[in-house]
């Protein structure tokens, strides 16, 4: 694995793109490249799923293809930057499996998430009180930024806000309530040189993550996320990408 340098310039590209490689997407390779060129962007990062101890009902990735397909496509687009790279989820007790998986492999991006973190399995994140699921899936993050392995970007924080059945603002994950956990994963991810991504998967209003944070990652010398649509299905690549730039621009300015 090597990866490119967490200062590479993202701008005007889509850093994380699903495909039919990942079991919750269809879309296939030349749908992808006709979308990012409908979006006028510059490029992509393929970024398909690989969350070890789930999925475990679909076809695993057969990454001789996957890096097959991704370099032709590289190759027949030669106008647009294009990266191989991978989405893990990170859980503690598979995260050395995971390293042997990824570090294998001739990856350039990886984007680091959290998708499964529950302490409990008797229960539901939420039906834990939203205080509780949201500390329990800060801790996880912060769990996340011990990774074994190499990562590029921090994956949709905030994510649990996403699915949260929390009306208005009662579903904010806020800066101040979760301060400690907060800084706790913003020193780890300025210690670790890693970026956050601003993921807009959840529509023009949902910010993953939000100001509060990322003021306070700037003020402790944090740098610019790169945008990313997370999209599973084409006309979702490159979404609300003009509203999060200008999100940001407001925050860590141009």
């Amino acid at each position: 694995m090597k990866l490119i340098p967490n200062d590479t310039d993202l701008r005007g590209m889509d850093c994380h793109v699903h495909s039919v490689f990942s079991p919750d997407s269809s879309q296939t390779p030349d749908e992808i490249v006709a979308a990012v060129r409908r979006r006028g962007l510059r490029g992509f990062i393929i970024t398909d799923h690989v969350d070890i101890g789930h999925w475990q009902g679909c076809k695993p990735i057969d990454f001789a293809e996957y890096f097959r397909v991704w370099n032709k496509v590289r190759d027949d687009n030669p106008d647009l930057t294009v990266f191989v790279g991978l989405e893990v989820g990170f859980e503690k007790h598979t995260a050395r499996e995971t390293k042997a998986l990824v570090e294998a492999l001739p990856f350039e991006y990886i984007v680091n998430s959290v998708h499964y973190w529950i302490n409990d399995g008797k229960h539901s994140h939420y039906e834990l009180g939203k205080e509780r699921a949201y500390s329990e899936y800060i801790e996880a993050v912060s769990a996340s930024l011990d990774a074994p392995y190499e990562f590029s970007t921090i994956g949709h924080f905030g994510f649990i806000e996403r699915y949260a059945p929390y009306d208005g603002d009662e579903r904010i994950m806020d800066f101040e309530t979760f301060e400690p956990l907060m800084n706790e994963i913003i020193g780890k991810a300025l210690s670790r040189g890693v970026r956050f991504e601003e993921n807009t998967n959840g529509g023009g209003e949902l910010r993953l993550p939000r100001a509060d944070f990322l003021s306070a990652y700037k003020a402790a010398g944090g740098v610019r996320p790169v945008v990313s649509s997370d999209a599973h299905i084409a006309n979702a690549i490159g979404q609300y990408f003009k509203e999060a730039e200008a999100f940001l621009t407001r925050i860590f300015g141009k």
